[in-house]
């Protein structure tokens, strides 16, 4: 009997770890891809992505960006008013890493450790779920045009979305509970 809810305890665990991985991404640093944050390293399978914070395109306070590449409030970078209210796929004429199809600020992602196209990047924003074929790493960075003068960071974290597998698992040892429970309760009878 011991054995048994030590088995269908290990089931039910199990069912329930599916890992999780936390990071901050930071805007600044140098060349068109500014800094490329490696989200980390995971199997095969689903993942979703989440994030949240302000980055700061010119590093002084007035021209702060979300995750999906809104501003925060009004935009007052001498230049720059052209991002009121809803953003801009452009700053200054050129598209982000990620093309004109994506906001100026956006966080993005790639599961390239150098991504040389725009078709190398994915939209992170606030939410993005992803599918890896095979093993592999995600990275993820801001999508500017001059990342030298940027503050701030997105804080992201990475969770395995459950194999229905392990809902299955997770049903027959629930099952399996409620087995060895109807039969206590009859050799009690």
């Amino acid at each position: 009997m011991k054995l048994t809810r030590s088995l269908i305890a290990a089931i039910t665990l199990s069912a329930f770890s599916v890992g999780a991985f936390a990071t901050s991404v930071s805007p600044g640093g140098s060349g068109v891809n500014g800094v490329l944050t490696d989200l980390g390293s995971f199997a095969a399978g689903t993942y979703n992505i989440t994030a949240t914070g302000i980055v700061d395109l010119v590093g002084n306070g007035t021209f702060q960006m979300q995750p999906d590449g809104l501003p925060v409030s009004t935009v007052t970078a001498p230049s720059y008013d052209y991002f009121n209210p809803s953003g801009s796929f452009l700053a200054d004429g050129n598209p982000g890493a990620a093309g004109a199809g994506v906001l100026i600020g956006a966080l993005i992602g790639t599961f390239s450790a150098t991504p040389a196209t725009p078709a190398d990047w994915f939209l992170i924003g606030y939410s993005k779920q992803v599918t890896l074929g095979s093993a592999g790493h995600i990275y993820a960075s801001v999508n500017d045009t001059y990342h030298d003068n940027n503050t701030g960071h997105f804080d992201v974290n990475v969770t395995a979305v459950p194999e229905p597998e392990t809902y299955a698992m997770l049903l027959a040892g629930l099952g399996l509970m409620g087995a060895v429970a109807r039969r206590k309760k009859k050799s009690l009878a």
